[in-house]
């Protein structure tokens, strides 16, 4: 039996303006998003980084595919909040990311059995493609809260 192979395409534009040094990423009807390099890196606490971008990156997709099988679990969750914090350290090649650090903090109505809650973390890890990408160790420490 054959697996149809699924591909799915996103494209994004962006336009660079020297003036700011800094730019603007567009996407269909989405909202822009300013952008341009950190601090460290000439630039301003305004824009969004490639770093802050890429650890928003990881955690928006850990929180839409935990929220997702937490539904196919029947899990009900009341409140859902992450932190993500990425750490890049210079190598050979220049910048990587070494480690990212998922915190997120779940409120539940009712809590579930603990291998419930082991599986739930557990898909949520496996099939967050957008970390799955990346070279660097994720690790996820959660908070569940109930009540």
């Amino acid at each position: 039996m054959e697996v149809a192979e699924q591909i799915h395409s996103y494209d994004v534009k962006l336009k660079w303006d020297h003036e700011t040094a800094s730019g603007i990423a567009r996407s269909g009807k989405r909202m822009p998003l300013l952008f341009g390099p950190p601090p460290e890196f000439g630039g301003d606490e305004i824009s969004w980084s490639p770093e802050h971008l890429l650890a928003a990156s990881v955690a928006s997709c850990y929180s839409t595919t935990f929220l997702s099988f937490a539904r196919l679990l029947k899990v009900t969750v009341t409140d859902f909040r992450i932190s993500a914090k990425a750490d890049f350290e210079k190598r050979a090649n220049g910048f990587e990311a070494t480690r990212m650090v998922l915190r997120p903090v779940v409120a539940l109505h009712h809590k579930p059995a603990q291998s419930v809650l082991d599986n739930l973390f557990a898909k949520a890890k496996k099939y967050c493609f957008v970390s799955n990408s990346l070279k660097c160790e994720v690790v996820v420490e959660p908070n569940i809260l109930h009540g």
